[in-house]
């Protein structure tokens, strides 16, 4: 995109939720809404996760690296730049937990919030026994792959989410480690120490909305909870 157009965009301004960061975006345009639109309709969802990262670096000019942010920040900025660029407004399928009949319920993407999954969130340093700690980072974007199964997907978050350890009085970057050298690590842990790390992910900020509706078909009325981008855009 050439400096001409990018001047003639309108810029905004948004704070990240969970790291602070405040950073000015642009909304996407026309070429940048199609590949999104046929990630979406392909259901593939590492290619969904490809083209949301892709949309929020590049309506950043580069200075959100999706790398080095969590994946609720990375999902939040892309609603904050879909808001500004199509509408507050959609109308997601959901599904009647008694009859399984679906209907569609228009909210605000700007009445999404970013929130802890439980009251008591883990810390990231965790130690699995006395002298050995590892401290762990939030996930981002690029450490899901959805094409394992949900066991795989958290044994290899957890290898690429290690940012350090804590041998002693010594601490060890992960990045000075061989990748053969972690995953050896991880996979040799035992059940109750691996389920540590378990406990950490499951208590991470998270895109979350809730909400009560009312089944159109037989009239039941039904929680919802949504948790991720493309929940909303069924």
């Amino acid at each position: 995109m050439n400096k001409l157009t990018v001047a003639a965009l309108p810029e905004y301004t948004m704070t990240l939720p969970v790291s602070g960061m405040i950073v000015k975006y642009r909304p996407f345009v026309v070429k940048e809404e199609k590949v999104l639109l046929m990630a979406l309709q392909s259901g593939n969802q590492n290619q969904i996760n490809d083209s949301i990262r892709n949309v929020v670096s590049a309506c950043t000019k580069g200075i959100l690296d999706t790398k080095k942010i969590c994946t609720a920040d990375t999902e939040y900025a892309f609603l904050q730049i879909r808001c500004k660029s199509v509408g507050e407004e959609v109308k997601p399928q959901v599904v009647c937990g008694k009859c399984n009949q679906s209907a569609s319920y228009k909210l605000r993407l700007d009445d999404i919030t970013v929130s802890q999954t439980e009251k008591d969130p883990v810390p990231p340093e965790i130690a699995l026994n006395e002298n050995l700690t590892v401290i762990m980072r939030m996930p981002s974007m690029h450490d899901l792959d959805y094409n394992l199964s949900e066991v795989e997907m958290v044994i290899e978050m957890s290898k690429r989410c290690i940012d350090s350890f804590v041998i002693g009085e010594e601490v060890v970057q992960a990045k000075d480690l061989q990748t053969k050298e972690i995953s050896d690590f991880v996979e040799n842990l035992l059940p109750e120490q691996f389920e540590k790390i378990v406990q950490y992910f499951k208590t991470i900020p998270e895109l979350r909305y809730s909400f009560k509706f009312t089944c159109p078909q037989c009239g039941e009325s039904n929680q919802i909870e949504l948790k991720s981008v493309t929940d909303f855009f069924q």
